[in-house]
């Protein structure tokens, strides 16, 4: 359910944004996976993750994807200013 209540959209404010609308999710049913299995995915440990290595850059999926007319480059630029910079704004 979209929601537009002011007490719960402030209490997400993330440096000083608060969000136009927020998302209500009630859970019917969840499944809990084996404790077990997260400590031996090493999951919080990232010098252990598997090489990524030729696999496609987010600017490359979203060029290809999306059949955009710009270089994967010029989308790259575009994607990590966005991260750095504009993550929460509006």
């Amino acid at each position: 359910m979209v929601v537009k209540d002011g007490a719960l959209l402030e209490s997400m404010a993330v440096g000083g944004k608060v969000p136009s609308l927020a998302l209500v999710v009630r859970v019917q049913e969840a499944m809990f996976h084996c404790g077990k299995s997260m400590v031996r995915s090493h999951m919080w440990e990232p010098d252990l993750w598997g090489a990524v290595d030729g696999l496609p850059t987010y600017g490359c999926a979203l060029v290809d994807h999306a059949q955009l007319d710009r270089s994967v480059e010029d989308m790259e630029r575009v994607t990590d200013l966005n991260e750095r910079n504009r993550l929460y704004d509006e």
